[in-house]
């Protein structure tokens, strides 16, 4: 056990052979949540929500199992860091109360979870290694980081994409810093979070896609999305040159360039007023598609995510165009290793 400010950091051994899930939590945050919770104490809107639909109620009661399961091939320590994230997860859930669609927003939220506990992907057949769940919390304050980290990793890597695989989490792991930051954050409270998603997995590609979200001091907090496409076989992360001839790539930018185009003029009234000239812009759209860590790739659609501030002001929020899958595979290098 290592001590770092107020929490204490636990790092699990092996266990039975496999490798254990990493785990860090702050001593207050031993309590267990609930499981499947009973709907005649339904209280909250997205609670009710839950109830009033079956396939909803259906779905919850698969995460609940999901998490039973983890925690029985978890350690005491691990357990009460599992506990934490799970609690934190479903106070996030209940942002879904202000959503236009609150069915479609728990349903979403509820199926990246489930992927992630039971190591399942969205989309794709999976992959042959067992992927297990990894977190790392701790609870802010104005000395210390707010932590909230939601991944995976292969429990016995053994070929090159899953050794490949585990050392970019390890890296995304390794560069979060728990315990006090050692700076005068004048009373606010410095946060990083990192969601991970398997959006696609087979024994040839996996595709995991990163929401991140860091405030280390500033007007604001910066968010964005990052993604890894692995060569299974190779370990390699992909390229354009992997998938995309330059005259495909050219169209997927046309095709994204009038996606986003027609999305600003609903956000923005006027939409002429850009804080770049036209040719910046294009140029933006131009290198984020040929930029395959802009990818989240899945069986049914590729979704090209854009930062803010990369094709529009911070106040519009990111951007994102999207294509078929089979559309761009049918467009792609014979041996473009799409689904």
């Amino acid at each position: 056990m290592i001590r770092r400010g107020d929490g204490d950091i636990f790092l699990l051994p092996r266990m039975r052979g496999r490798r254990a899930l990493w785990c860090a939590v702050s001593l207050f945050l031993l309590a267990t949540p609930a499981a499947a919770f009973d709907c005649g104490k339904a209280s909250t809107a997205v609670e009710k929500v839950i109830c009033a639909d079956p396939a909803l109620k259906q779905m919850d009661d698969a995460l609940a199992a999901a998490y039973a399961a983890v925690k029985a091939a978890t350690p005491p320590e691990g357990q009460a860091m599992l506990a934490a994230s799970q609690k934190r997860w479903i106070a996030q859930r209940e942002y879904c109360s202000g959503a236009d669609d609150v069915a479609t927003c728990v349903r979403e939220r509820t199926a990246q979870r489930l992927s992630l506990l039971s190591g399942k992907p969205a989309s794709g057949p999976g992959a042959p290694g067992r992927l297990v769940p990894v977190f790392l919390v701790q609870d802010g304050t104005p000395q210390q980081w707010d932590i909230d980290i939601s991944a995976f990793r292969f429990a016995e890597p053994r070929t090159a994409g899953e050794r490949a695989f585990n050392a970019r989490v390890d890296a995304i792991l390794g560069a979060v810093k728990p315990g006090p930051h050692g700076e005068d954050a004048h009373g606010a409270i410095y946060a990083r979070q990192d969601d991970l998603s398997l959006t696609y997995a087979s024994p040839a590609l996996l595709s995991v896609r990163n929401d991140f979200y860091v405030n280390g001091g500033g007007a604001h907090g910066n968010y964005g999305t990052s993604n890894i496409n692995l060569d299974m076989a190779s370990g390699r992360e992909l390229a354009l040159k992997d998938v995309l001839s330059e005259p495909s790539a050219a169209i997927l930018t046309l095709w994204c360039k009038k996606q986003i185009d027609t999305e600003r003029q609903k956000r923005v009234p006027d939409a002429g007023d850009v804080p770049y000239d036209e040719p910046t812009r294009d140029a933006a759209i131009a290198e984020t598609v040929r930029n395959l860590a802009s990818w989240s790739i899945g069986e049914a659609e590729i979704t090209v995510s854009f930062d803010p501030y990369a094709v529009g002001s911070y106040a519009e929020g990111a951007y994102a165009c999207s294509f078929p899958t089979q559309g761009v595979k049918a467009m792609a290098l014979p041996d473009a290793p799409l689904p």
